[in-house]
């Protein structure tokens, strides 16, 4: 096969998987909408911030709109126009950043839902490139505004987790329906049997991202154990168990790897467990870590079914809920309950498009597209 035709299946692939997977893009960009409208309206500190926040939203429902129309009519949605479309989104997040300031920002949490949306369904190389400039502006505006190194840093592990995990999973998607295609050739469509298999392929072949959502949860603990420690004491208490927690990571990723992966009770288990390391960490002085809820949601919902979804974000929302009332500093009503809120819409967000992918996806399997 010549390097010319491989390029061209490769391409095909990309065309497919955008006219497929589009729609998560969409979604995600009418959430976008309705919630940015919401909080931009809800206490605004100026009437330029209101002013710029109001015609960015219109400037993205108009846009959306457009692109949603196109499916809709049976008319393809161009990659360029798709491209621009998700840079545009990116953009406006990031000028409202700007507006507010990276400290005090309500508006990054926006980036996570956004950047899982195409980093599913582009290209990896389009997806680099985007999540490679989001990476770069939330790092020279960080530290142009002083921002806490600790916090620079999680913020910049669970974006660039949040990207990678998008793309795996779609890689893992990919290498499915490849096999699928092969099986079916030699042995016939799985019949019957087809609900319970599909069950266990989820299991079997998508726990690699719930895998690499607990790495994200274990560097970046182990960093904040570390980073300008000055107790030996305390150090010991933090490292213990997340040295534990990382032995049995590298077991789960071993047992992968030797195709002996973990069954669903007890990747359910380890989601739970990673729920309460970052749950620990929010409560104990840390609560800007409620960005390592973002990938392992995202993991979660890539894996088990909607039900199990639904429940895993709920418990996680209302966790979080919970410990921002009662962990300082709190939540007084001056303007933070705002940023709790938008907090939990992303979050719910995240998990509802990551479900919404892995419907699509099973769609596709059993049509063979």
């Amino acid at each position: 096969m010549t390097a010319v035709t491989l390029e061209e299946i490769n391409e095909d692939r990309s065309l497919n998987d955008l006219r497929q997977g589009y729609s998560v893009i969409i979604a995600a960009r009418w959430m976008l909408v309705a919630a940015g409208l919401a909080f931009v309206l809800y206490r605004p500190q100026s009437v330029m911030e209101l002013t710029v926040g109001v015609l960015s939203v219109l400037g993205i429902a108009v846009v959306n709109f457009w692109l949603h129309a196109r499916p809709l009519t049976n008319r393809p949605v161009e990659p360029f126009w798709a491209y621009c479309a998700s840079a545009a989104d990116l953009a406006v997040i990031s000028g409202l950043m700007l507006l507010q300031s990276s400290q005090p920002s309500k508006t990054y949490a926006f980036y996570y839902p956004a950047i899982l949306a195409y980093s599913l369904v582009f290209p990896a190389s389009v997806s680099t490139a985007l999540s490679a400039a989001v990476l770069g502006f939330v790092f020279v505006t960080g530290a142009h505004d002083g921002l806490d190194e600790r916090i620079l840093t999680v913020r910049l592990l669970t974006l660039a987790a949040t990207a990678f995990i998008g793309w795996r999973y779609r890689r893992v998607e990919e290498q499915r329906r490849e096999r699928r295609a092969e099986a079916s050739g030699v042995r016939g469509v799985y019949g019957s049997e087809s609900a319970r298999i599909e069950a266990q392929e989820d299991i079997f072949y998508g726990q690699i991202v719930c895998i690499a959502a607990r790495w994200c949860v274990i560097a970046g603990s182990i960093f904040l154990a570390l980073y300008r420690a000055s107790e030996i004491a305390a150090m010991e208490r933090a490292l213990i168990p997340l040295l534990i927690l990382a032995a049995a990571n590298f077991f789960l990723q071993a047992r992968y790897m030797m195709r002996l992966p973990a069954n669903a009770l007890l990747l359910q288990i380890g989601s739970f467990v990673d729920l309460g390391v970052i749950t620990v960490l929010i409560a104990t002085g840390h609560p800007d870590c409620f960005v390592f809820y973002y990938p392992v949601a995202l993991a979660y919902a890539l894996v088990f079914v909607r039900r199990l979804t639904l429940t895993f974000t709920a418990v996680l929302g209302g966790v979080y809920a919970a410990v921002s009332l009662v962990a300082p500093p709190g939540i007084h009503f001056n303007g933070d309950e705002e940023t709790l809120a938008i907090r939990l819409v992303t979050l719910l967000g995240t998990a509802l498009l990551a479900t919404m992918y892995w419907r699509i996806q099973r769609a596709r399997r059993s049509r063979g597209v």
